[in-house]
């Protein structure tokens, strides 16, 4: 219905009677008529005077809502709707900071400090780099992820860091939708730490840890991406260093869940 009545508004406008007075008639906005969205959608009605697209929500569609993606900018909230923007709303449960608009891509709020695992195994399916260059290439994190915690379970071996971003929930998600970061994702997040951080500290999160707490390592950040074959790559944030952590030394580095939430289908 509310397709028709923009349609039909948006034809009055031009007044389209005939006669010589509507062709000096200003060409219709787009935003103003109600098409809003920058991105295309399923359902959604194109302005006939631009690329704007009116999507409509689940009540005007019979389904659920199409996030438009296409507006979420680097630092913006990450909301349990779907739904990202720069300023903080009274009524939105906020769960993460976009750090990667192009592939949809959001830190959470809270770091922890968790092993990369208690025994010495190797994880079948899982790439291991001994070279710094190509384990910064590895964007994978999610199939990492998902890899190792299958292994972990079927051969009975304990991978806290992994087993909590896997169980890791908010609003609006469940178990399995967010992830340890590989390599080259962590890497993006220590160059936008600073922008992260000031996003972070609005919504009451924790920032992305830079000090050296006591510990020889465990002031460095955890990814997903496997050195060799006996432990797994990570970042110092305070240095901007690479760092080697092995499986069983009971190391206790930042892990920090990320989430797709391009993919991410929620509750």
């Amino acid at each position: 219905m509310k397709q028709y009545l923009l349609l039909t508004s948006a034809l009055a406008v031009l007044g389209l009677s005939g006669t010589a007075e509507a062709a000096c008639i200003q060409t219709p906005n787009c935003t103003t008529l109600g098409y809003t969205s920058t991105t295309a959608c399923e359902g959604g009605l194109k302005c006939p005077w631009g690329n704007a697209w009116f999507c409509p929500t689940s009540s005007e569609s019979g389904g659920e809502e199409t996030p438009d993606y296409g507006t979420c900018q680097i630092g913006d909230i990450l909301y349990s709707d779907k739904t990202c923007n720069p300023t903080l709303s009274d009524n939105k449960s906020p769960i993460g900071v976009v750090f990667d608009n192009t592939n949809n891509l959001a830190i959470g709020l809270y770091t922890n400090n968790y092993t990369y695992a208690v025994n010495s195994f190797i994880v079948s399916g899982v790439p291991a780099y001994e070279n710094q260059s190509q384990a910064e290439a590895d964007l994978n994190g999610k199939e990492n992820t998902k890899k190792t915690i299958e292994y972990c379970n079927a051969n009975g071996y304990s991978c806290p860091a992994f087993e909590y971003v896997n169980s890791y929930i908010t609003a609006g998600t469940q178990a399995g939708d967010w992830y340890l970061p590989a390599l080259g994702e962590l890497k993006k997040i220590y160059t936008l730490s600073d922008t992260l951080n000031r996003t972070l500290l609005i919504i009451g999160g924790t920032e992305l840890p830079k000090k050296i707490p006591t510990g020889e390592l465990n002031y460095g950040h955890l990814s997903s991406t496997k050195y060799e074959d006996w432990g797994a790559w990570g970042l110092a944030f305070y240095y901007g260093d690479f760092i080697k952590f092995q499986n069983n030394y009971g190391y206790t580095p930042f892990v920090r869940p990320v989430i797709n939430y391009g993919e991410w289908r929620g509750n």
